[in-house]
């Protein structure tokens, strides 16, 4: 057989891969521009996949600053430490209970503090034939008429008004003679009543100079004053309370002494309840 002079043995059995387009034209074979010559592939050659090579790398788990589970020594990591716990809110409970108690302890002490005078002091009652030391009781009708006189200055005729005069002399000197007269009735301002008797007495008798003094243990208020009776020097002292009104002329006494002798006939003959 001879081969033509224009083909050579590897141009026989061309070896192609994949599909190539066959030129246009050529008075054999007319195609398109789409066909296309499909030759036989190259055999592929089969691999084995190949197991992945896993290194395993240890490692050490941080212990906690203080034994036991916990934190790295070096932090928490890129995100921070934990959020903390929510606090827990603390109960206003006692708070309010306190405030509560010292409310109604200040209202109740402070209604206390108040009211106390009243039922101390009233209901009261005087008895004139009670001991006064220092002073002797006297049953004379001028000092009688004279005391009663005086009276008028600080009586109103309350509902509860009892008016009382008594008249003493001194037990050391028996030219010194005291007045005293006054009323029981229950007095919402003791102060008040007492500085108008005060001065209604003075359009009776000389009454100057007003002093306020210390009224002691029995409470209440106390005035004491410059007087002038019988054409003699004196000293006027009053006191009141809730309970009881009085008025003592204390005739040649200076105005600490009267304001003592005062005290004591007050403990004497008032009595409370």
């Amino acid at each position: 057989m001879t081969v033509p002079p224009d083909e050579t043995p590897t141009q026989r059995n061309p070896t192609w891969v994949g599909s190539a387009s066959v030129p246009s034209g050529g008075s054999r074979r007319r195609r398109q521009w789409e066909d296309t010559l499909d030759l036989p592939a190259e055999p592929e050659t089969r691999q084995e996949p190949v197991a992945p090579h896993v290194v395993y790398v240890p490692v050490p788990t941080p212990a906690h600053p203080r034994g036991g589970y916990g934190p790295p020594r070096g932090g928490y990591g890129p995100y921070g430490p934990p959020p903390p716990a929510p606090r827990r809110r603390r109960s206003r409970w006692p708070w309010v209970l306190l405030f509560i108690f010292a409310l109604c302890a200040g209202c109740c002490g402070g209604s206390y503090a108040w009211a106390r005078p009243y039922w101390v002091q009233y209901p009261a009652s005087v008895d004139t034939q009670a001991t006064v030391p220092g002073f002797t009781r006297v049953d004379d009708a001028a000092g009688r008429k004279q005391a009663a006189e005086l009276q008028k200055s600080l009586t109103s005729d309350h509902l509860d008004e009892q008016g009382f005069t008594v008249t003493y002399q001194d037990a050391g000197n028996r030219q010194q003679r005291v007045l005293v007269f006054g009323a029981t009735r229950f007095l919402t301002n003791p102060a008040r009543d007492l500085d108008a008797s005060m001065r209604k007495l003075g359009t009776r008798i000389q009454v100057s100079d007003v002093r306020d003094v210390d009224p002691g243990v029995f409470g209440g208020e106390q005035r004491c004053a410059s007087s002038r009776l019988d054409g003699r020097s004196a000293t006027v002292c009053g006191w009141s309370d809730h309970g009881v009104i009085a008025i003592a002329v204390f005739g040649g006494k200076n105005l600490d002494q009267a304001a003592t002798a005062t005290r004591n006939l007050r403990g004497s003959i008032v009595q409370r309840g």
